[in-house]
């Protein structure tokens, strides 16, 4: 295979050298992050707390599928302030669960956006039994 004929005239490209200017963070730009991202990051970190459960919204009789929490987020410059409203799962101990909510999202909100969470209201939204298999019933003869 033939190489391609250069003269002067045949541009070169150039790759910058990556010690030169436009390596500063500042330089490259901004990330911003959307409170919808924070919203579905926190009520996700919520979900996945033990002793929180998805119940069953229902409306007018007819079944519409699952929910789980769902957080409202609100700020500004690099702090949130989060609502959160969570079913647990009963019977648990609700204050630790509260608290192991509070703490998973506040790290996972911290963590991932880098956002510092300022204030963090937990409302337990509702206390349900956690479906699983049918309780054993009692027969009598």
């Amino acid at each position: 295979m033939s190489e391609p004929a250069s003269d002067a005239t045949t541009p070169v490209p150039t790759v910058p050298d990556p010690g030169t200017a436009g390596d500063e963070a500042g330089e490259r730009g901004t990330l911003e992050i959307s409170f919808s991202v924070v919203r579905r990051i926190a009520e996700h970190a919520a979900d996945t707390t033990e002793g929180t459960i998805r119940t069953e919204r229902r409306l007018v009789g007819v079944g519409l599928g699952e929910a789980g929490s769902t957080a409202k987020v609100s700020g500004y410059g690099d702090q949130v302030d989060l609502r959160l409203e969570v079913p647990l799962a009963y019977p648990a101990p609700i204050a630790l669960t509260v608290d192991a909510v509070r703490g998973n999202v506040r790290e996972r909100v911290q963590t991932l956006t880098g956002y510092a969470v300022r204030a963090l209201d937990v409302t337990v939204s509702a206390l349900a039994v956690p479906a699983g298999p049918a309780a054993p019933t009692r027969r009598t003869e």
